[in-house]
Order: structure tokens, then sequence, then C-alpha cells
């Protein structure tokens, strides 16, 4: 990269902050962050990489023309999810030269979101790319417990969002996942709020109270399947315990209960009580804590502590997808039944927490 670069991307910053592009604490990854239109390709040498959740960052010195050093930082996925995708802390070693195209950030105007970097050693990654073989498991039927059931023991996932490597989805917009949008459109078909469910989210917008954006879980259906990290099902004979990759939900579904307890401690996860329709595996849940339906582009609503949900998984022998279909009727937020469907399937990756830390606000003082 040449001087010429440097400069050009030293004006850049200059022009971006006197046109008072100030730290907003509401802003967030996507939308609101970073811009949908206007790239920027830095070159510079890495000083740090955090692979967290729930985006990694890269943070790297540009030259600028007076020969001082100007501190960035470039957004990626989740950590988990870019682990799962074959990335490391030692693609990005301290002292080695990057250069990265992105999305340039609207608040930090030494800030964005990286769609590609070209690493020391000339090769090129893109935002959804891969540094790992894609391990398909055998086609087949499952194996089954002692007592006969359908054993769901392991990880699953959805598929990630570029399996064979190669270009990938190249911007935010092209690349982000359902669900991530920020509006609070329409409510999915079939509910309608309330009185009540209309008080509750007065004042809310889902910019500055997606759940998702403060390190919390939104809900039991949402969190799931959404950005395809690696759940974790443990099987036993008593008891099935769901592990969700996304903001650490853990649900312990109790399968010799016939009904729920009556002083139930009221949580996001809710008290599951479980039982088999041949291979289905019906799941009932009531014991909510008041929380979000939906936080994003599906609307911005609230379920109540009275919520009561089931869910049904089927096991796809074919497919090897684990099909949850899912519906939830609450008398006091919203009428009719609000339903969804997912897929995930076996993972060959190892379940890990989500350990959220949000570094979106920690902005680079230059």
């Amino acid at each position: 990269m040449t001087n010429d670069k440097f400069r050009i991307t030293g004006e850049l910053c200059l022009v971006l902050a006197a046109l008072g592009f100030a730290a907003n604490a509401s802003a967030h990854h996507g939308p609101g962050q970073f811009t949908s239109g206007q790239s920027v390709e830095v070159t510079g040498v890495v000083t740090d990489v955090r692979l967290v959740n729930p985006h990694g960052y890269i943070y790297f010195d540009v030259p600028a023309e007076d020969g001082t050093a100007v501190p960035w930082r470039c957004e990626l996925q989740a950590g988990s999810l870019l682990r799962r995708a074959g990335w490391s802390d030692d693609l990005f070693p301290v002292g080695g030269e990057i250069t990265v195209t992105g999305d340039l950030g609207v608040n930090e105007p030494t800030a964005c979101a990286l769609r590609s970097v070209v690493l020391a050693d000339g090769s090129v990654l893109e935002r959804y790319g891969q540094r790992r073989e894609v391990i398909d498991a055998p086609v087949g039927a499952r194996e089954r417990t002692v007592d006969g059931r359908l054993d769901l023991n392991g990880t699953w996932a959805a598929p990630q969002r570029n399996p064979q490597g190669g270009t990938g989805a190249g911007g935010m917009a092209g690349g982000m996942a359902p669900g991530m949008g920020m509006g609070t459109g329409a409510l999915p078909g079939g509910i309608e709020l309330t009185a009540a469910g209309l008080a509750a989210i007065e004042g809310l917008t889902a910019q500055e109270d997606n759940p998702r954006f403060h390190c919390m879980a939104t809900n039991i259906f949402f969190d799931w399947e959404f950005d395809r990290h690696v759940n974790e099902i443990i099987q036993t004979e008593e008891t099935i315990t769901l592990k969700y990759g996304l903001m650490d939900i853990e649900r312990t579904i109790h399968m010799n209960m016939d009904e729920h307890p009556d002083d139930i401690a009221p949580s996001r996860a809710g008290h599951s009580i479980g039982r088999w329709e041949g291979d289905t595996l019906v799941v009932d849940t009531v014991g909510f804590s008041e929380g979000f339906l939906t936080a994003g582009g599906g609307g911005l609503a609230r379920h109540s502590d009275r919520m009561h949900a089931v869910e049904r998984f089927a096991y796809d022998a074919e497919t090897q997808g684990l099909t949850r279909t899912y519906t939830a009727v609450d008398p006091l937020f919203f009428t009719g039944t609000y339903s969804g469907q997912d897929v995930v399937y076996p993972s060959d990756v190892p379940f890990e927490p989500y350990a959220c830390v949000e570094l979106k606000d920690d902005f680079i003082e230059n």
C-alpha cells in the first residue's frame, strides 16, 4: 500500500470527525453502527484481536501522512461463529500487516464492519469465509437410548452462512441472518397485541431495547437457531437439557413429570416438561418471566408471565435435520397463536458458552 493510500485514509478520518460523528450508546452492529453503502479500504499493523461474542474485532494501527499511527478497529462475526469456521487469533499476529475492506463506521471515523481482509501471508478471508473443512455426519438413523428412545445427544446447529468457502456474502446487508433487522414492522401473522400488550411496549424501540444488544437472551424460540451458533443436547432417561449457543440459555426438560409444579420461579427459559410421541419430542413450557416475544425485524412485542409454549422436535433420518415447530399463547399480552419452525443439524464442532462481551461502545480515541 502506498503513502497516498495512507494520506487519503487520514484525510477521511479528519473529515468524518469534523462532521460530528460522536459516540452514540444506542448504536450497534449492522444498521445504525455502520454505513450500508460507503466502503473503506485501509492497511495497517495488527495490535490486538478479540474473537468474542456478539462480535469480534481486529485492532490495527494505520500510518498517517505525518508519520503517526492512527488506531483502527474493524468488526467481525461472533467469535464462536468464527471458531466454528476455523478462524483463530493466530491468523492476526501482532505486528503483522493486514488490509481490510469494510463498511465505514458511522459513530467512529476509524472503524468498519469487515467485508474482507488480506492477511499477512497474502491470503484473503471474506467475512463469512471458511478456514476448515465442513464435515457432514453420515446420513442414517441415529442411535437409540437404552430405553429405546431416539438419542438426541450431541451438538446441533443451523448451516453456516458460507459452508463451501469462496466469497460468501460480501456486505453487511447481504450477509445478515433473518431477524437481524432493526425495524418495528408488522407482527407475525396470527397474533394481535392486547391493550396490556400495547402498554408493555409503550416507549420502547428495537434499537434501544432489543435484549440482544444488552447481552441478554431474547426467548427460547428466537435464540435456538438465530445466528447459527452451536447448541448442545444432553439426554438422560429423566431429563433432556438444551444448552443454547446464543446468550447461554439452558433449559431442563423434565421427562418424569406429568404436570408443572405450582411453585415455579419465573425465568426466561420457563419450566418444561416433555413426553415422547413416537420419535417426536413434545415439550410443554410455562413459568416464563415477562420478556420479549419479538424485538427486531419481526416487530416489537412482549410476552407476559402467562405465556404457554408447546414445541415439537422431529428428526428426519434422511436429511439429519432436527425440526422444531412451536406455538405460544398469551391471554394477557396478545390474542391468537404465535408460531414458527426452525431446523438444526448435527455439528462436528463442540459446544462453547456464549459468554457475551459487548465491545460496540468501547470507542477508540484518536
